[in-house]
């Protein structure tokens, strides 16, 4: 343990939530058992995405042989990285300073940028916010203690200005499939879902319809899944997460089926597209399977939903929602110190619920970066959380 017996990032909004141009409150925390010389304390306030993945590849050589070449694709964005002294040097008491044993507590307020993308952690990708505690000791003998607090920011998608979000979307496809070199008639496949447009907690119906001309037993599904793109300038990789998935029965051969009123919810994850982000792009996408046939259909995935989904819960006998207020606040996570996001005179004036908010559906990450150590303390594991709206407690 040594001097140290606790360093920490502490944030007024427990849930850790925030949106873009809101304002972050908190209290870095030192505790020590002895007294600790030291240059300074500061914070480091940092936000960004990162793109980084490799390919191994065999190659011939001059003298016949073969050998494996690993390339490397990467690529970077900066959204903030901010470094603020909160005692010590940077607030001018020189380099040499002594802090005393017990408990200390250096108060922050930070105010975010106007225009963020939502933090996402993707495996090959990630848009990542967080806050670094350093104590600065600068010597070869006395290394640096450093803290880290990620934090969750969720850019605001208002399902509202999304043309078309509130209408059906539908597709349909045929293919033949071969057997045995024998070419056999084609299975042909169509899905319809009710909406583009949704938000976390939503209930999603579909329809769908299978025919099967072909001489085998056509086993079919639907699945839900998100559609990530990784960019870099030499390459961009694509890669598709599967969250839920709704099994039919087999369509035998000859025949035909059709399966109406079918459902799932939405769980939480975050809002479609990334805005703001130029390295990830998400997409999401529910798609029919049958055989080889794959026929998807897109849909949306928003912050904020759209009027008609509230009001039919407004008036569904024994369901309301709860009236607020006209403001932007209204939409942003319980905090002491709730700040408005910029964005404020866009957003509806409406009946709209809070959402709460809910862990990603595809759980924790090692967010390790290179600038952690093995004795960086603070959370790193950790899970983005989003928007969620509970619409049976409305």
């Amino acid at each position: 343990m040594g001097k140290l017996k606790s360093f920490y990032v502490e944030l007024e909004n427990p849930n850790g939530v925030y949106y873009a141009g809101q304002i972050m409150n908190g209290r870095l925390v030192v505790e020590l058992i002895e007294e600790m010389h030291m240059k300074e304390i500061r914070l480091i306030f940092k936000g960004g995405a990162e793109v980084y993945w490799t390919e191994t590849y065999t190659s011939a050589t001059e003298g016949g042989d073969t050998r494996d070449n690993t390339e490397t694709f990467a690529a970077s964005e900066t959204y903030f990285n901010q470094s603020v002294p909160v005692y010590g040097r940077g607030l001018g008491t020189g380099d040499k300073c002594r802090l005393p044993p017990g408990q200390h507590f250096y108060p922050f307020s930070f105010q975010l940028p106007s225009r963020l993308p939502s933090s996402f952690e993707g495996g090959d990708g990630y848009v990542r916010y967080t806050i670094r505690g350093v104590i600065d000791r600068s010597s070869w003998i006395k290394k640096d203690k450093d803290t880290k607090k990620p934090f969750t920011v969720i850019a605001l998608l208002d399902l509202n200005t999304y043309p078309n979000s509130a209408c059906a979307t539908q597709n349909q496809k045929s293919k033949n499939v071969c057997c045995l070199c024998c070419k056999s008639g084609p299975v042909t496949g169509k899905i319809r879902v009710d909406r583009i447009g949704h938000v976390p907690g939503d209930t999603v119906r579909f329809q769908s319809e299978i025919q099967n001309l072909t001489n085998r037993v056509c086993k079919s599904y639907v699945k839900f899944y998100m559609s990530i793109t990784f960019r870099t300038p030499k390459k961009c990789k694509a890669m598709a997460r599967e969250i839920t998935r709704v099994n039919h029965q087999n369509v035998p051969p000859g025949d035909s089926e059709a399966w109406a009123g079918e459902t799932f919810s939405i769980p939480s994850v975050p809002p479609s597209d990334l805005i703001g982000c130029g390295i990830i792009d998400v997409d999401y996408f529910i798609e029919l399977v049958a055989m080889k046939l794959h026929i998807p259909a897109k849909i949306i995935i928003g912050t904020i939903p759209l009027q008609v989904v509230t009001q039919q819960y407004q008036t569904h006998p024994g369901v309301s929602a709860p009236q607020l207020s006209a403001q932007a606040s209204s939409y942003l996570p319980t905090s002491p110190t709730p700040s408005a996001p910029p964005m404020a005179n866009t957003l509806p004036k409406s009946n709209t619920p809070l959402p709460s908010y809910s862990e990603s559906v595809f759980g924790r990450t090692s967010i390790k970066e290179s600038s952690d150590s093995e004795k960086t303390r603070g959370d790193m594991n950790f899970a983005p959380s989003y928007a969620y709206y509970d619409w049976s407690r409305h």
